[in-house]
């Protein structure tokens, strides 16, 4: 008995050891250092990466709540579709990085939110979405990806609600794509819905255009979305979150 209560705590504390030094979900820099990214861990550990997105490195972290509801989004919570109805409100900082040096051959790299939120780039905008990749369901997506949402050319990062663009020209935020509220068909499952922030030049922001319609993005082909439409117009992933919901049994 003995030998075998040993033997578990000596295999444990191996076990420790190796999780310790190869942290899940990290990514290794070009320096060696480690970037432990819980929404990068969180996107893999839903399949959203790869399913959605390529892996990247977030750089923001987006917060958005649904004020009616009362519900925020985070990372993977289950909402109900009754509480998602009406647009969220948003926003997002970028995230700041702390190195420690865990001994003179390791060094971890934390990104963490800024305490501050710095005004964006001039010679950036953002644009914000909204995506289903598992309509009809996440075993027969037939209709993967839905769009749900877009909003373009944001400049403030901070509670903006969007509205439609106006005929005139105007610095504000505007729905590329109006609202689509989530309604997962019953007996289909969790769906994952996927906010995804998107970087692009100013200069071309004007040339983004909404998708052709929302299944598929317009792109014809199961699993067709996001990672299309963005490539299409040169946008970069710079952040991601993402709540689960269901329709009534």
């Amino acid at each position: 008995m003995f030998r075998t209560i040993t033997f578990l705590l000596v295999s444990s504390l191996i076990a420790l050891s190796i999780a310790s030094e190869n942290p899940p979900q990290s990514v290794i820099k070009e320096d060696g250092a480690r970037i432990n990214s819980p929404i990068r861990d969180a996107l893999f550990d839903s399949v959203i990466i790869p399913d959605v997105l390529d892996d990247f490195t977030p750089i923001f972290s987006l917060d958005l709540s649904y004020p009616k509801a009362h519900k925020p989004v985070s990372l993977g919570n289950r909402l109900t579709p009754h509480a998602v109805r009406h647009q969220p409100i948003y926003e997002f900082h970028p995230l700041t990085t702390t190195t420690i040096t865990i001994n003179p051959l390791t060094t971890t790299t934390l990104p963490s939110p800024s305490p501050s939120s710095p005004s964006l780039p001039k010679n950036k905008t953002y644009t914000l979405l909204l995506t289903d990749p598992d309509a009809k369901s996440r075993i027969h997506p037939i209709w993967s990806e839905m769009c749900h949402w877009i909003v373009t050319n944001i400049t403030n990062p901070a509670n903006i609600i969007p509205k439609p663009p106006s005929p005139s020209p105007s610095p504000a935020p505007a729905l590329l794509e109006s609202y689509l509220p989530p309604t997962p068909p019953p007996g289909t499952g969790y769906h994952r819905y996927v906010f995804v922030l998107l970087e692009g030049d100013a200069a071309t922001a004007g040339n983004v255009s909404a998708p052709r319609e929302r299944k598929h993005w317009g792109y014809g082909e199961v699993r067709r979305g996001v990672r299309d439409w963005a490539g299409e117009f040169g946008l970069k992933v710079v952040g991601a979150n993402f709540f689960y919901a269901r329709g009534k049994k």
